[in-house]
């Protein structure tokens, strides 16, 4: 069996120009936009959309299947914006090359490196996206912290987010069947030795809980992104020109669309120069 052609995207539209662009400078805009689309394509298989006698037992069942993995889905898009707001974070300065000499979870391997042969990819993507723990909110703090200076989850978010992995091992690798000991792990015993209905209002539900973490990561990291760089700076003076390449990719990251149609934002020499005041004075 040969494998399916490598394709990203399945339209030739304008989304795909603008989808790309938030890929590729601001992990939070595009989480926001995927998430965004994964829930249009959870409320689309609707009965207004059926005709009655399709309405059944059938539809009903091959529903919950699409909702189960776009679930999954939506969750694998958070991880891979936690992951990738790390390794563009890399990419744009060398602010945090002390830190990231530090942190022992980022470890290059000799198969890693080789690989690049056929792979082309950045420093931060080589150190950061093959990397684990990232389903463990404890952990994810803790890395943040050390590299900027923030925690990302509150304490009221991370037993939230705790239930949402193991949902999301369930469905990855049970079919949305939740064993005993992963009912036990969320405290719900009543999903024990059952699969998990996951419908499009909690997939819309977890979203919005979602986009709300990604927003103020893009707020809060990309403040301590912008303080840090402007710090190695300042002594060489207020020069946009000189400084813009670098600080257009550190502002868009700094940056949350949270709507799906609308660009990301023109980085600008004002900018530069109302952040120049703030973060050296």
């Amino acid at each position: 069996m040969s494998f399916p052609n490598a394709s990203v995207w399945t339209r030739d539209t304008s989304d795909i120009a603008r989808e790309n662009i938030k890929r590729q400078y601001s992990p939070c805009s595009f989480f926001c936009s995927q998430g965004k689309t994964l829930c249009l394509a959870a409320e689309y298989f609707s009965d207004d959309r059926l005709s009655e006698i399709a309405r059944g037992g059938v539809a009903i069942k091959h529903r919950h299947r699409n909702q189960l993995a776009i679930f999954g889905q939506l969750m694998a898009a958070f991880e891979y914006m936690l992951k990738d707001y790390v390794a563009k974070a890399i990419d744009a300065t060398g602010a945090f090359d002390e830190q990231v000499k530090k942190q022992d979870w980022l470890d290059v391997s000799t198969d890693r490196i080789l690989s690049q042969r056929v792979a082309q990819t950045s420093i931060g993507s080589l150190l950061v996206h093959p990397t684990l723990g990232w389903h463990t909110p404890e952990t994810v703090n803790t890395r943040f912290k050390n590299l900027f200076n923030v925690t990302l989850f509150n304490p009221t978010e991370i037993q939230t987010l705790n239930t949402l992995w193991v949902l999301r091992h369930s469905v990855a690798h049970n079919a949305g069947f939740v064993t005993a000991h992963d009912a036990a792990r969320i405290n719900q015993p009543s999903l024990a030795e059952k699969v998990a209905h996951i419908d499009e209002e909690f997939i819309n539900q977890t979203f919005i809980f979602l986009k709300e973490i990604a927003e103020r990561t893009a707020n809060i990291c990309g403040k301590s992104i912008l303080k840090r760089w402007f710090i190695t700076v300042k002594a060489y003076g207020e020069n946009y020109p000189r400084d813009k390449v670098a600080y257009e990719r550190i502002k868009k990251l700094a940056s949350c669309i949270s709507s799906r149609v609308q660009e990301l934002p023109k980085i600008t020499a004002p900018m530069y120069v109302a952040d120049w005041a703030i973060y050296t004075d």
